[in-house]
């Protein structure tokens, strides 16, 4: 759904073209429910896709294998608007220390439990830490947060501020009684 709605935001009547890319290794039938929920947008697989024919922008729908990233990345750096959708992004290997997030959803825990806290990050917004109320507990750069030379958000500076907030509630909490 998401991937529908992204290419056709940004395929807009008069926008860019869309290419929307799916993994090397989806399945054909994958690939036909692709092409029937997605308007707006040229489909194929990596392994169909042909980099010199390439135009506008392309979404690349949950790469799996170095050479969906590595096709990507390809893209990225001849110059062609490239969007990652529901990928894990590990190392320079396989996305560049340059590429963005542009959007990260992560639950934080505290004392090994589900809080209520999440980590987000909607670009060109820096990452935020929000509590269940959706109160804004910090932000961060990705200077901040991210691991060098990687995409990588280091979740250890967030998840103090879950922990310094799930303290602080607890202590009002018992100060109450």
């Amino acid at each position: 759904a998401f991937a529908s709605k992204l290419c056709t935001k940004v395929g807009s009547p008069f926008g860019p073209k869309v290419n929307l890319v799916v993994s090397s290794s989806a399945s054909r039938s994958f690939l036909d429910k692709v092409q029937k929920k997605v308007k707006g947008a040229s489909i194929c697989s990596v392994k169909d896709l042909a980099s010199a024919s390439v135009s506008g922008t392309s979404v690349f729908l949950t790469p799996s294998s170095k050479a969906d990233y590595q096709e990507a990345r390809k893209l990225a750096e001849d110059g062609c608007a490239t969007v990652i959708v529901n990928a894990l992004f590990k190392d320079q290997k396989s996305v560049p220390e340059s590429a963005t997030m542009a959007y990260f959803l992560k639950p934080l825990t505290y004392n090994s439990q589900v809080a209520g806290f999440l980590l987000v990050r909607s670009y060109p917004s820096q990452w935020t830490v929000l509590d269940a109320q959706s109160s804004v507990l910090g932000t961060f750069t990705d200077a901040d947060i991210l691991v060098p030379k990687t995409n990588t958000p280091d979740l250890r500076a967030s998840v103090r501020l879950v922990q310094k907030s799930a303290d602080e509630k607890a202590i009002r909490a018992r100060s109450m009684q």
